[in-house]
């Protein structure tokens, strides 16, 4: 109702000139009679012509303001749930003030209009070939506001070069006469002619839904299986779903193989956003990024050229996790395996099992025992744990690439701490008790090292559960490191005397 009542008061100035005007032509002769009988004749005429122009022209002013606040932003502007072009009601303006003129001459003047119209069309049709262009734009914008292929507020592409990525992307600030004005991503006003998007292919992000699909594509080498390359891509495509800056979740991410090239096999990562909540150039940005940091952590790398010339033996460009070198490799990039010498982590990746995961295979349920950890080397995991609450089980967090899981059963014997299910096919490796022990056994310092790490990554797991944690992070580090480091040393029944303080690195992302 006060939106009714301020837009009423918008009437109040045209309505009172209209008044004036009104109350100033009926009182004309009486005022005029004071400057004498020499002025009145000719001020009289005077004053008539002005109190009938302003009859007309501010009855013109009055019916344009009445259009405009009840019709184009009432009516109008709530059926179509968003605001009217700038041009619709300017064309409305435009014809009001023209009807009004041409009452001036026909009634005020008493001139015939016919010839008015005559001389305007030749007249307008010099200034039709002389402005061809603007007229253009108008005639443009007007089949814009009809046709409504966008709207203010839709981001939509202006398609120079297909499947360039040079093309032109913005959000619909306004349309008007000659122009429309687009706000990109970088935040600033991009001014294009209404010819020019008249004659452009226009891609709306908006329509018909406000979920669009992008697709970003990728090559990689012949020599990485496509089974591999999808699972890696696809899961972290979903690793940054649903975050601030990236794609939805639903429908899910999916990434295929499009085709081959000299380079290699091409593989497209589709995923699917709101363009209104999330610009398409940062999604895009994050879906990359993610892409890269998973590539990374699994031993891959995009596909180059490859007419480089080597005058020594030729470096490694992927990586092979079946391949006892490769592995280990990869175990040393991740920080949970800090605390081990290389030849440890050899032993390691001799002895962990290979784990094959097909998408929806629950690795592990809450409440369960084990004595086993697992390293996640490709694909994506969901972690669930019940809420004390409700008992209801929630999702709580997300595994990728490098991440380790299950590790508090292997190293203290505890249930597990949360359900894990896999998002995608996934390749991990498993780690029994019986493949550490020796270890621990021959380097008990280790231990220490081990016991932080995992302090570390349980606490960053609570931040991550609630808001607020009452200690401060490093006394709870210390606190739990060393709650853990009795549990590992009673668990595996070592004599790890004098042990050295070493501190590794905290490894990021959940734990269970």
């Amino acid at each position: 109702m006060k939106t009714f009542r301020f837009d009423m008061k918008r009437l109040a100035g045209p309505a009172a000139l209209l008044v004036v005007f009104v109350i100033f032509g009926l009182r004309t002769e009486d005022v005029l009679r004071q400057f004498g009988l020499a002025a009145v004749v000719q001020g009289r005429q005077i004053f008539e012509y002005g109190a009938q122009i302003g009859l007309w022209f501010s009855a013109a002013f009055f019916i344009n303001r009445l259009v405009a606040v009840i019709f184009w932003d009432g009516l109008v502007a709530r059926a179509i749930k968003g605001r009217v072009p700038r041009l619709l009601k300017d064309s409305t303006a435009f014809v009001i003030y023209l009807v009004a003129a041409s009452g001036v001459i026909q009634f005020v003047f008493h001139r015939p209009v016919t010839g008015f119209w005559a001389t305007s069309g030749a007249v307008g049709v010099v200034l039709g070939i002389a402005l061809r262009n603007i007229i253009l734009d108008l005639f443009t914008g007007l089949a814009v506001n009809i046709d409504r292929p966008y709207s203010i507020g839709d981001w939509v592409m202006i398609v120079d070069n297909p499947g360039s990525d040079e093309n032109l992307v913005g959000c619909v600030q306004e349309i008007n006469w000659r122009t429309t004005r687009l706000r990109t991503t970088s935040n600033n006003m991009l001014v294009v002619p209404n010819n020019v998007m008249g004659q452009k292919v226009i891609t709306n992000f908006m329509a018909p839904g406000e979920r669009s699909r992008f697709e970003v594509d990728f090559t990689l080498d012949f020599s990485v299986p496509s089974e591999r390359a999808i699972r890696v891509l696809s899961a972290a495509a979903l690793a940054v779903a649903d975050a601030p800056q990236g794609p939805l979740s639903d429908p899910k991410p999916k990434a295929r193989v499009t085709g081959i090239s000299d380079l290699g096999v091409k593989y497209r990562l589709r995923y699917w956003t709101v363009p209104r909540e999330v610009s398409p150039a940062r999604a895009r940005h994050t879906v990359i990024t993610s892409v890269l940091a998973q590539l990374h952590q699994a031993g891959m790398t995009l596909a180059y050229p490859k007419q480089d010339t080597y005058y020594a033996a030729m470096p490694k460009r992927q990586f092979e996790p079946a391949l006892l070198e490769d592995r280990c490799e990869i175990l040393k990039r991740i920080a949970w395996f800090a605390a081990l010498a290389t030849d440890e982590v050899r032993r390691l990746s001799e002895a962990m099992i290979p784990r094959q995961v097909p998408a929806g295979t629950v690795m592990m349920h809450q409440g369960d025992t084990g004595d086993s950890m697992f390293v996640l080397l490709e694909g994506m995991m969901e972690v669930f744990a019940n809420s004390p609450e409700t008992g209801e089980e929630i999702k709580v967090g997300k595994l990728t690439g490098g991440d380790v899981y299950g590790e508090m059963s292997l190293l203290t014997g505890a249930k597990r701490a949360a359900t894990v299910k896999a998002a995608t096919q996934a390749l991990a490796y498993e780690i029994r008790k019986e493949h550490l022990a020796p270890i621990l056994e021959a380097r008990p310092e280790a231990t220490e090292a081990i016991s932080r790490i995992v302090a570390e990554r349980r606490v960053a797991t609570e931040q991550a559960m609630a808001e607020a944690v009452i200690e401060e992070p490093e006394e709870r580090v210390q606190s739990l490191a060393a709650t853990v480091l009795k549990k590992i040393k009673a668990f595996f029944s070592l004599a790890l005397h004098g042990a050295g303080h070493i501190l590794a690195p905290p490894i990021p992302k959940q734990s269970t």
